[in-house]
């Protein structure tokens, strides 16, 4: 009956610790004096060539899913 009471406390405080700290992460997020100004108008109408093809984005995709999988198995 201990052992079930002390287990209920911690994932009660682990939770209340997790939600605090998403709550004050939005509360922070959300401030509206932290926004950077606009850039310049002639950054925005350059073309940049250094953008990611669509066979370099998915090859990523998939070694990351990889990766993630190694991982998770192990732990």
């Amino acid at each position: 009956m201990f052992k079930l009471k002390t287990k209920k406390l911690a994932a009660l405080l682990l939770s209340s610790f997790t939600a605090i700290t998403i709550l004050g992460t939005t509360l922070v997020e959300a401030h509206p004096d932290d926004n950077p100004p606009p850039p310049p108008r002639h950054e925005e109408a350059r073309h940049h060539d250094d953008e990611h093809s669509t066979g370099e984005v998915t090859t990523a995709a998939i070694a990351g899913a990889v990766v993630g999988a190694v991982i998770a198995k192990n732990t």
